[in-house]
């Protein structure tokens, strides 16, 4: 028959999980407080593994990944504007155009 646990395995057990507890819950306040830097450091990161990308080129971008460079050199743009791209991925086009990465499914959203 099997053994109850032993409750001192219990409590280490509880220690641990209290231990991982904290600690999400400490990132959670770290990506909440710092907001700004969060942000800042996911655009450079975004930034620099896209730095060949066809799309940020042809914006003169040119590797950079300050976010003050990104605001006053890339537009705002739409989904229309980029969608000659998206055609070229959706046809098979494999070359760096918005994404490093190769991008092989699309989701869609259908409005009814």
């Amino acid at each position: 028959m099997p053994e109850a646990p032993k409750i001192a395995a219990l409590e280490v057990s509880d220690e641990s999980l209290a231990e991982k507890n904290k600690n999400k819950l400490q990132f959670i306040e770290d990506v909440t407080t710092n907001v700004d830097d969060v942000q800042r450091r996911v655009l450079e990161e975004i930034l620099s593994r896209n730095a060949d990308v066809e799309y940020l080129k042809r914006h003169g971008l040119e590797g950079r990944t300050d976010r003050e460079t990104f605001k006053h050199i890339m537009p705002v743009v739409t989904y229309e504007d980029i969608q000659p791209e998206i055609n070229r991925i959706a046809n098979g086009d494999k070359s760096q155009v918005l994404c490093s990465n190769p991008i092989s499914e699309f989701l869609t959203r259908f409005d009814h």
